[in-house]
């Protein structure tokens, strides 16, 4: 839900800097940092054994016992559990994170765009609209411990939720979504609920069967899909199952159409139906299985009301409506625009390095900010390749550290980082040479340091007025007041970005050479100052080309020509292609396709 999945893009490098924080805070204790991300074997209380992040002897019991101990120690369900395996290891989930996604389950524009059509743009948006008045005030659900719950983790189970799903005509629908371990993110969990049941599917176990067995139910427009602040979920309803979604009301929407005191699903779940939401597992880490009682119980509050609001809202929408004000054709419109939105997979592109999160708050000069673009590139590529976030590969601040620092060995890199990082410690030597290159080609980022100088003088300029203001000064943040780039900086033609700025589609080949940016240099003084890594990740991106999506025998509604972005299982068995495997780039990695922590650190 909108409120609760963090800024947009920031999200997973904010949470790999959160990660880092709690680890030098938990050093005492556990040695150091790096044994934290590793997961290694610690001292645990007896009964411990490595369980569900929520479960007997988990990290969360932990804090518990913690906040037992010293009152004024606020306790907290770990956004973060080392000790949970990735999920595509365990599930055998393979992505591509190179091409750019395929909306291969909707039709095309027959132009040569082949613009993708959404389902809903054929429909009127009135014919979405119940405007049918209750003969009854609006009933509240029965409480969870009343209502019948199914924790779906087969494809029989996936199969009586579809056809529960056909008898109804509105369901309501949320997400639990983890960002911070995989390139993209994955969708953990799927909340359903009823009139009358609640269901929780696990989107993990179930993944490449969730299409197959819901899509259609979400995009029978003759069925309300009820959903809070649905922005991101509807991408990743698109992103990991190919569901689109017709007929969505956003609750959270209303709730802003209404001109409610807050829109957060806590507030309404408090004003409209009386009840206290445990907010205490709203970051927990929903790869975690088994899952708990109380993550459970969480997940379904956050479905289990949501039609009752609907019915509230909408007798509410309907009333406070004018001629002129058709409250209720505008939330329609709003959950529209929502459901329009069409995923697109993040691309890197040549300017991508300026949005790196605090960027601007530091001054830094040609030198510094070449290293910056040379790392971001370097973490792009470790991250697409591993399928991790950029946040755990390297976080923001931890790159803009090294910018500022710039080490010239192994030694001072490592006191700069701490070793925290797994793919920085691996790779340190190349890291050191990655930079050193970076600085020697420097000059080309002369004119971009300045231009970043000048934007960072205006926002300060900017921020003293804001605090001249007194009816200002409560937006500002402890972090400052930190503004998109002017569109025109972005898209100037200076001489750092002449020959790259048509190529918005070319930039994942490979990583642009320092040299390549500037027109007056020699082929002599053009670096490639990622060495073999480049040729390597070139080979990488027309390999994805040609590669098959995936490709289930034992699904014969599925197709082969399904595009790259869907994940493929067992696909020895399948007897196709297999992924492009272990060590095709020029750096050495013996922890590849390893389940993390290795199994031997997770008893």
């Amino acid at each position: 839900m909108d409120e609760r999945k963090g800024p947009g893009e920031e999200e997973e490098e904010e949470t790999g800097e959160r990660v880092a924080l709690e680890e030098e805070e938990e050093e005492e204790e556990a040695g150091d940092g790096f044994q934290v991300v590793l997961g290694k074997k610690k001292k645990r209380p007896s009964g411990q054994d490595g369980g569900s992040a929520s479960g007997p002897g988990s990290g969360t019991m932990m804090a518990k016992d913690k906040a037992a101990a010293e009152p004024w120690t606020k306790a907290k369900v770990p956004f973060h559990d080392p000790s949970i395996p990735r999920p595509q290891d365990v599930y055998a989930i393979r992505v591509n994170n190179y091409t750019p996604f395929q909306h291969v389950w909707l039709e095309h524009t027959e132009d040569g765009s082949r613009r993708p059509i959404h389902p809903l743009e054929k429909l009127p948006v009135e014919q979405l609209i119940d405007r049918n008045v209750p003969e009854f005030e609006p009933v509240k659900p029965a409480d969870l411990e009343d209502t019948p719950f199914t924790l779906v983790e087969d494809k029989n189970g996936l199969a009586d939720l579809a056809k529960k799903l056909k008898s109804v005509n509105e369901f309501a629908v949320d997400l639990e979504h983890n960002q911070y371990r995989s390139f993209q993110g994955l969708t953990c969990l799927m909340q359903i609920s009823t009139r009358t049941e609640d269901f929780v599917v696990d989107t993990l176990k179930l993944r490449i069967f969730i299409g197959l067995y819901l899509k259609e139910h979400f995009k029978d427009p003759t069925k309300r899909k009820v959903m809070h602040g649905a922005d991101r979920d509807i991408m990743w309803l698109q992103r990991d199952f190919h569901i689109y979604v017709c007929n969505l009301f956003d609750t959270g929407q209303a709730s802003r159409v209404l001109q409610m005191e807050r829109n957060s699903l806590e507030h309404l779940l408090s004003h409209l139906c009386g009840v206290t939401a445990n907010k205490e597992y709203q970051t927990a880490d929903w790869r975690s299985r088994p899952l708990s009682d109380a993550m459970i119980k969480y997940a379904r509050e956050d479905t289990h009301y949501l039609l009752y609001m609907y019915d509230l809202m909408k007798l509410r929408l309907r009333n406070e409506s004018t001629a002129e004000n058709d409250l209720l054709l505008e939330v329609q419109k709003r959950s529209n625009e929502i459901c329009l939105q069409l995923y697109e997979k993040e691309l890197l592109t040549d300017t991508s390095y300026l949005h790196i999160y605090g960027l601007q708050e530091h001054d830094l000069d040609a030198e510094q900010l070449a290293i910056v673009y040379a790392l971001h590139q370097w973490r792009d590529y470790i991250a697409r390749e591993e399928d991790e976030s950029t946040g755990y590969v390297l976080p923001n601040k931890a790159l803009i550290e090294i910018a500022k620092k710039m080490p010239t060995n192994t030694t001072e890199l490592k006191r700069i980082v701490k070793s925290k990082y797994p793919f920085v410690d691996e790779y340190l030597e190349q890291i050191v040479e990655i930079i050193r290159n970076a600085t020697e080609s420097s000059y080309v980022f002369e004119s971009r340091a300045e231009q970043l100088k000048k934007e960072r003088l205006e926002q300060l300029g900017d921020r003293v007025q804001t605090i001249s203001s007194p009816e200002m000064k409560t937006s500002l943040t402890l972090s400052g007041l930190v503004r998109p780039m002017d569109k025109e900086i972005l898209n100037d033609n200076n001489n750092i970005h002449q020959q790259a700025a048509h190529a918005t589609f070319q930039e994942l080949k490979r990583p642009i050479a320092l040299g390549a940016l500037g027109e007056n240099l020699t082929s002599a003084g053009q670096r490639d100052f990622f060495g073999e890594f480049s040729n390597k990740q070139a080979e990488k991106m027309e390999k994805a080309k040609t590669y098959p999506a995936f490709y289930y025998p034992h699904l014969p509604q599925y197709h082969n020509e399904v595009g790259h972005d869907f994940q493929s299982i067992n696909r020895t068995s399948a007897g196709t292609e297999q992924p492009p495997a272990g060590n095709e780039r020029g750096f050495q990695n013996p922890r590849r396709h390893q389940s993390f922590p290795p199994s031997g650190d997770n008893k």
